[in-house]
């Protein structure tokens, strides 16, 4: 029998802040104004990391130490789960050229490790948006199968030009904010994110109740407009977790804003929970879409915030797409959530969807 496996450990840094309670604050004040990151001649609205340092390799350090001492004391040899879309684009960037490219992300990988501290087994993951769900179900599924007892599960999102330039190119960024589910939506607004969960045998508040990952072939540039991959995967989750899906009391959304995304997103909610549709919440108006980092980096400020229990309204959304017909929360409130389902929809067909349960 599998064992269950608890989210023991959290830290997190992003545009919000430099701590999930931060973070949490931030999100129930509203606060979600991005800066702006120049890419030629043109400006894109960009949320960035708050650090002192500007060099590249010393802002990644620095923010590195931050997470290690957000997690606490860690066993040395804890397995490392790394979640990256760039890794270590923006070093190369700022080498200028010529530079030599490694054959792989491994080498950076190592160097993250030993900035937390861990010189264990090291284990990386690039699906794109899902690539933090993708480390997170390795992690989880070798717990679950006592092959190892704890694991560190880290998304890292650091800036670079080569992620704006390709974005830019296929004409995905918005030029003013993320408008998740809303009729005005017109792109993502990327931003950059460091966070880390340690996952324990222990029992702690938070369980992972179902955990899957899977493709939609339907394209490489966006999901089936039906939702009909969506939603499968997303019963898949729940069948995992035993759970009928008037079981769970919010979903985190993928939202963030494409139109393509978006509606395909909707539609299989709707085919998921039908006429009973729980409440909705997109974190990436306030985050930014942070890509490789944003499973682990979204999963830990939205526990933050059920911790609180303080659950944000989605920033940036006002007036709802006929098409979609779905409304994310839009006024904040007091709730006590025991079960929420987080969603990931990627680039090139990566689908994942994960169910946290608090402990009675």
């Amino acid at each position: 029998m599998s064992r269950p496996v608890f989210i023991a450990g959290r830290a997190l840094l992003c545009a919000a802040g430099n701590s999930p309670p931060a973070v949490a604050s931030t999100l129930w004040a509203g606060e979600c104004a991005p800066g702006r990151r120049r890419l030629g001649e043109r400006e894109f609205p960009y949320f960035a990391l708050n650090l002192p340092e500007s060099a590249w390799q010393a802002r990644a350090e620095q923010a590195m130490h931050a997470l290690a001492a957000q997690l606490g004391p860690l066993d040395e040899k804890t397995p490392l789960f790394i979640a990256s879309s760039s890794f270590q684009m923006g070093q190369f960037e700022a080498a200028g050229s010529p530079f030599e490219l490694p054959p792989a992300c491994a080498a950076f990988s190592r160097q993250l490790a030993d900035w937390l501290g861990l010189n264990g087994s090291c284990y990386s993951f690039s699906t794109a948006c899902t690539s933090g769900f993708s480390a997170l179900d390795a992690a989880r599924s070798l717990i679950a199968a006592g092959l190892i007892d704890d694991a560190v599960v880290l998304g890292v999102e650091l800036a670079n030009n080569s992620t704006l330039a390709g974005f830019a190119a296929m004409e995905l960024l918005s030029r003013s904010t993320a408008r998740p589910f809303d009729v005005r939506r017109d792109g993502l607004v990327l931003g950059e994110a460091v966070a880390a969960v340690r996952l324990s045998a222990q029992p702690a508040t938070w369980r992972i109740a179902g955990l899957r990952t899977g493709l939609d072939a339907y394209s490489t540039t966006g999901p089936d407009p039906d939702g009909g991959p969506i939603a499968a995967l997303t019963v898949d989750c729940l069948q995992e977790a035993k759970m009928p899906a008037g079981d769970i009391e919010l979903v985190k959304l993928q939202a963030a804003g494409s139109p393509g995304t978006d509606l395909a997103e909707a539609n299989a909610l709707r085919r998921v929970f039908r006429e009973r549709m729980p409440p909705l919440l997109s974190l990436k108006p306030y985050l930014g879409h942070t890509l490789g980092a944003s499973g682990i980096a979204e999963l830990v400020a939205l526990l933050a915030c059920l911790d609180a229990e303080q659950i944000p309204a989605t920033a940036g959304f006002a007036e709802s797409d006929p098409e979609i017909a779905l409304k994310p929360t839009v006024v904040r409130s007091n709730t006590y959530i025991e079960r929420a389902l987080l969603q990931l929809i990627g680039f090139g067909g990566g689908l994942a969807s994960l169910i946290v349960e608090r402990r009675q």
